[in-house]
């Protein structure tokens, strides 16, 4: 890729996304047992932020809101930390997240007691970073402590002892968790049931995927360049990179992440960072130059903007949250592209279609993100096995919803980023068990990647490096 032509810089212009709220924000609906924290209140006092006492401190309160029922991602971005805290602050609860049935078994085995919310998410923070031997075991107990003297200053010891005790005990304490199901494969005992009985021969791999950092994969701008351009542009970055061509010709793994801000091109809209398994939805669709198009549920606009990358069409966006829409308008701002965005609730067809019948339509569903969990590994302990069930009625109900858009002859393309059949073939199966006028098309490309019928599992090797997504699609054969 050029650095003259494909990646100049552009000069900066209006916002081309035709953006336009229709109804109020709707905000997700966050649960609980008990009164949660207010993270609009959280501080750390009496310590610098530099410190990793500091960021032991404000890592247990934000690994303690997810067990309140937060998103970590929501968490990490409301919560007001020191400068320059929150790369490390977000490092801990990555961290802590991914392993935090073997830390949570390990404080109970401490303790006869549990301690207080604070108190178990600090202990959880500093056993993994031990675990992990990341940092100096002398400096990391020390700052522990501190963070407790700040915070809770009667449980100083108790901290000091448990760490040093692990210390002292380790390989006992890890062949311990070993002989616990949840503490061997950090998930809810109920998860790993799940994939034992949909995935008997994979799900070993299933789930330690989920426990990897995932890689940072890019969607290269089709209209400003391909893959193995790009791949050689960033050389000059001293950036290394491969391409993806079994999953699409448009994406590139970096061999080390960086930073956004510091991507060639991102920018200015030469590229974007997407999973490879999500950027297949554009191929699946079958779009065609002059169609028209319809995405719902499209925040953050990944696949909005990979279409419009792609072909000329008149394509609408629906998201129902305000916040999450304009993050679909920034993408297409950023990529230089057009489309009509509307903020409803794609179920309330009579409050914002007028009948004209859509020749592609992409129902990326809300789901259990049970096929993202390396991305957000909180994911995993804030779902809970019955949520499947609900998750499956408000999916089978955008499709139908969905469904009457659809033109005589068009696609319909369902997916969902989640490994449960509850939330993919079950859905279609009873779909199309009570709609005369759908049939289910063959997706060639999918056929070497997918495990049973339009199911991708996360895979993590040299030439696939992918999350889990299911896929299925569509036509309508009459009115």
């Amino acid at each position: 890729m050029t650095q003259s032509q494909p990646h100049k810089k552009r000069p900066q212009h209006h916002s081309s996304a035709r953006h336009r709220p229709r109804t109020a924000p709707q905000h997700i609906k966050q649960t609980a047992t008990h009164e949660r924290m207010r993270l609009e209140d959280v501080r750390v006092y009496n310590l610098a932020g530099t410190s990793l006492a500091y960021q032991l401190a404000m890592a247990a309160h934000i690994v303690m809101a997810v067990q309140q029922g937060y998103s970590m991602q929501h968490a990490l971005t409301v919560v007001d930390m020191a400068d320059g805290a929150r790369p490390n602050v977000q490092r801990l609860c990555f961290e802590a997240m991914r392993h935090w049935g073997t830390s949570q078994f390990w404080v109970k085995r401490a303790v006869s007691n549990l301690p207080g919310p604070w108190l178990q998410a600090l202990l959880s923070v500093s056993l993994t970073q031990l675990a992990l031997e990341q940092e100096s075991e002398f400096v990391l107990v020390d700052q522990a402590v501190e963070a407790a003297i700040n915070m809770k200053p009667h449980a100083k010891g108790l901290v000091n002892a448990i760490l040093r005790r692990f210390l002292r005990e380790r390989e006992a304490w890890q062949a311990d968790a070993l002989t616990d199901e949840v503490a061997t494969w950090n998930y809810p005992q109920w998860w790993i049931d799940a994939v034992k009985r949909n995935y008997p021969n994979d799900w070993q791999s299933i789930l330690s995927i989920g426990n990897t950092h995932p890689p940072m994969t890019l969607r290269v701008n089709a209209r400003r360049g391909t893959a193995d351009e790009y791949i050689d542009y960033i050389k000059e970055d001293g950036l290394i990179a491969q391409g993806m061509p079994t999953l699409s010709a448009q994406a590139v793994v970096l061999s080390q992440p960086c930073g956004v801000a510091d991507l060639p091109a991102f920018a200015d809209g030469g590229v974007s960072v997407q999973d490879a398994g999500a950027q297949i939805a554009a191929d699946l669709l079958d779009v065609h130059d002059g169609m028209r198009v319809l995405d719902a549920c499209a925040a953050p606009g990944g696949k909005t903007c990979h279409i419009l990358e792609r072909y000329d069409v008149q394509l609408t966006a629906i998201e129902k949250d305000e916040a999450r829409a304009a993050r679909i308008a920034d993408n297409l701002h950023r990529l230089d592209l057009e489309a009509d965005i509307l903020v409803v609730d794609a179920n309330n067809a009579h409050q914002w279609w007028n009948r004209e019948a859509f020749d592609r339509v992409l129902l990326d569903a809300p789901c259990s993100a049970s096929g993202i969990v390396r991305r957000h590994p909180d994911i995993r302990w804030l779902r809970e096995a019955n949520d499947l069930e609900g998750l499956a009625r408000q999916q089978a109900q955008l499709l139908r919803t969905m469904w009457k858009t659809v033109a005589v002859g068009g696609r319909l393309l369902y997916c969902t980023c989640s490994i449960f059949p509850e939330e993919g073939e079950q859905v279609i199966a009873a779909f199309l068990a009570h709609t005369p006028n759908a049939q289910r098309l063959e997706l060639p490309a999918l056929q070497p990647l997918q495990h049973g019928e339009g199911q991708l599992i996360p895979t993590q090797t040299e030439t696939r490096n992918h999350d889990g997504f299911y896929y299925a699609a569509l036509t309508k054969t009459s009115n």
